[in-house]
């Protein structure tokens, strides 16, 4: 397990690294193509694929649940039985996407204040978004099936780091040829339907037993994921609306110019986001094998030591990130975009009170006790957009990003721990002393370098250079200080393997 653990963690960062440079080198090209106004659009459609993505209902989580489940038990009809009633009940689940994509399609315009010029662009690359979620709904329950239920990121990574290449690569010539907003919109569908279907290959190479045949949907399988699927949903549902109802907001209130300006800030919050949920999200389908009430002491040491790691993963990324926005965002896109800094570090406030808390929540998805955490989760999904229609009217943009970040806040300091701990029979003093002092210590000594150099970075050689030195430094005070004598043990031997 801990040399797949290892392969999936490292296809994740590869496709994580390209997909972000590839991300970060086509933003400043797509508004010069486009222009503001269009690239505000761009980004409004990508929160309306987040909500459309919502009509799945969670069942991606079931399937990982169970199939891992079954996969160790070595129950393969349970386990067919699972992707096929997942598969035809994501198949009609797609045909509500289609109707509120053409729906949104026709409204939009009039919701969001869209430029005449852009009105039919507008249009079309919804529907070209909306057609590729929908394929993605029956289709992706194999990818789920192949990455969390049978673990094999490294496979899932493969396809992705392939299709994200030649997705690129077709965005930029339709660009080229003057596509605009539908030439991406094509793009991103015409990645869609090759790499869910290649993955989608790959599991029936894998599970050569594997069959939807329809006598395998079953009544008793569709209540038992929908027991699952329920709160995973209030889940998802929760993150989407803290994650992605800004735009709205902005749009509403302020119009679209205003979205891109904010959404610079989401954007590398998002990169943020989901680096580190490269890490975290291994740990559902490992806490997925334990029984929460016969395991505890496996979850517990789960808990303690993702915990640990996912800090030392995540906190001096976040730092970074902090105190070098600013100057990343003038060399990035220019200086106008400059008022994106400001909403970046009140957006990363939360984020990263919700990071200390990662592991804490994919554990309790992964052994099915997350129906409160679900609930909570909603309510704190809630107030974010109250706060943020109230605090956009007093305070502007700035005002969507506190809205955010307040409820954000209060659930991953009030609840997430506490909840876990109860759970694994853990002691407060203990997981202090195993997950957070370790972390403080070796954060402590490059978060000063972070600052000092935040004052010095007007070019990307000199980002480059003090990028270069912390990471030396902190991999240096990590190791001391944030990693286990075992830890530090498996290392030593691995180099010394290596040198052999």
């Amino acid at each position: 397990m801990k040399r797949q653990f290892a392969k999936n963690l490292s296809s994740n960062w590869v496709v994580y690294a390209v997909s972000a440079l590839i991300s970060i080198a086509l933003t400043p090209y797509i508004i010069a193509k486009l222009g503001k106004a269009a690239y505000g659009v761009w980004i409004l459609v990508g929160s309306f694929s987040s909500y459309l993505g919502l009509f799945d209902f969670g069942i991606g989580y079931a399937v990982v649940r169970f199939v891992a489940r079954y996969q160790k038990t070595g129950e393969s009809e349970k386990r067919n039985e699972v992707i096929a009633t997942s598969f035809y009940t994501a198949a009609l689940l797609a045909v509500i996407v289609l109707a509120a994509t053409a729906f949104l399609a026709v409204k939009a315009a009039s919701l969001f204040d869209i430029p005449p010029e852009l009105v039919r662009e507008s249009q079309a690359v919804i529907a070209l978004v909306g057609l590729s979620i929908a394929f993605a709904f029956p289709m992706g329950i194999f990818s789920e099936a192949l990455a969390g239920g049978l673990w094999r990121f490294d496979l899932f990574n493969k396809v992705s780091l392939t299709i994200s290449i030649a997705r690129t690569a077709l965005t930029v010539l339709l660009l080229e040829l003057g596509w605009g907003l539908p030439g991406l919109g094509l793009a991103v569908l015409a990645g869609s339907i090759v790499g869910y279907t290649w993955r989608a290959r790959m599991l029936y190479r894998l599970l050569p037993d594997l069959s939807i045949k329809l006598r395998l949907v079953s009544l008793r399988v569709f209540h038992q994921i929908g027991d699952y699927t329920l709160f995973s949903f209030i889940l998802v549902l929760s993150g989407r609306i803290s994650f992605y109802s800004d735009s709205f907001i902005v749009g509403l209130y302020r119009g679209v110019e205003d979205i891109a300006i904010f959404g610079i800030a989401v954007k590398l919050t998002e990169y943020l986001r989901q680096l580190v949920f490269t890490l975290t999200k291994l740990f559902s389908p490992v806490a997925s094998r334990y029984n929460p009430d016969s395991d505890k002491a496996s979850l517990r040491r789960l808990f303690y030591t993702g915990t640990r790691l996912n800090l030392l993963f995540a906190v001096p990324l976040a730092a970074g990130l902090f105190f070098w926005g600013g100057p990343i965002i003038r060399l990035w896109i220019g200086p106008s975009f400059d008022y994106s800094k400001v909403i970046l570090q009140i957006l990363l406030i939360g984020h990263v009170l919700s990071f200390t808390q990662g592991v804490s929540g994919e554990i309790l998805l992964g052994v099915g006790r997350h129906r409160v955490f679900a609930v909570l989760s909603l309510i704190s999904a809630i107030v974010n957009i109250v706060l943020s229609v109230i605090l956009v009217q007093k305070m502007g943009l700035v005002g969507v990003a506190w809205g955010t970040t307040i409820p954000l806040t209060i659930l991953s300091l009030a609840y997430l721990p506490a909840a876990t701990l109860r759970l694994v029979e853990g002691k407060i003093e203990e997981f202090i002393r195993q997950s957070l002092i370790p972390v403080t210590k070796a954060t402590i000594g490059p978060l000063v370098i972070i600052i000092a150099a935040s004052y010095h970075l007007n070019s990307y050689w000199y980002l480059a250079g003090y990028a270069a030195i912390t990471g030396l430094i902190y991999g240096l005070t990590a190791y001391i200080w944030g990693l286990t004598e075992e830890e530090k043990g498996k290392i030593r031997s691995e180099i010394s393997h290596f040198r052999v």
